[in-house]
């Protein structure tokens, strides 16, 4: 395994690395206020098969905060930077929650450096959240927000509510755009609609739809599963 930073902009960007660099490269973007060591089960199943780029998204893990506010874009920018710091010209990616929305910000920016996208639990506005987990976002950015205003350390649980609450705000006609081979995956009792992820497979020129029996969680709460379901996909 390989470890180290990258620098971004303004932000060092965490990065670990595994596996035989004669394999395909694929891209494991982890969700909001987690990082790259959420993985560790799929790491060990998956480094013997890919070349495998696990990152830190900004702000979260390893990597720096850097200067502003946190924003999805931001991190796509890192993700771009990263790959292209390691000469990856063609690369899967799997994006988990905000991991998935990254991915998607970047497929519709820089398409022709994805192979084959999977997309876990992602949603391309808040209107994708269920009706009562889109209430409890508003209600935690709100708290975060004041408890920022009292105290400046408290900055970061409000950054992390905004990217729930404000990102991404994408039309569902921007997806079109994206030309890899696209495989959406959604839990069927996610906190994202099922009609929110067929909307996303049904948009994407090139995609398809997957339901699987969990919550939001499911690709952590079942890695064998989801393990499988990716190297089917990829293969």
């Amino acid at each position: 395994m390989e470890s180290g930073v990258i620098l971004s902009g303004s932000a060092n960007i965490y990065y670990e690395l595994y596996g035989d660099e004669k394999n395909d490269v694929l891209v494991l973007l982890h969700g909001n206020g987690e990082s790259g060591r959420n993985f560790k089960k799929h790491i060990e199943m998956l480094k013997d098969k890919y070349r495998l780029l696990v990152i830190d998204s900004r702000g979260h893990g390893n990597s720096e905060f850097g200067k502003g506010q946190l924003s999805l874009g931001t991190m796509s920018v890192d993700l771009v930077n990263v790959l292209e710091h390691f000469g990856f010209d063609k690369v899967n990616i799997a994006g988990f929650s905000d991991g998935a929305n990254i991915a998607m910000l970047t497929a519709i920016k820089n398409s022709d450096i994805i192979d084959k996208l999977i997309l876990i639990g992602g949603n391309y506005n808040i209107h994708g959240f269920r009706i009562g987990t889109a209430l409890m976002l508003r209600v935690g950015y709100m708290c975060a927000s004041l408890s920022a205003f009292i105290s400046p350390v408290n900055r970061f649980n409000k950054e992390y509510f905004s990217l729930m609450v404000k990102e991404p705000d994408l039309k569902k006609e921007s997806l079109s755009v994206i030309k890899c081979r696209t495989l959406v995956i959604n839990g069927n009792k996610d906190m994202i609609k099922t009609s929110h992820a067929k909307a996303i497979a049904d948009t994407i020129p090139n995609a398809e739809l997957k339901i699987v029996e969990g919550d939001h969680f499911w690709i952590y709460r079942k890695p064998e599963e989801a393990c499988r379901i990716i190297t089917e996909f990829l293969s």
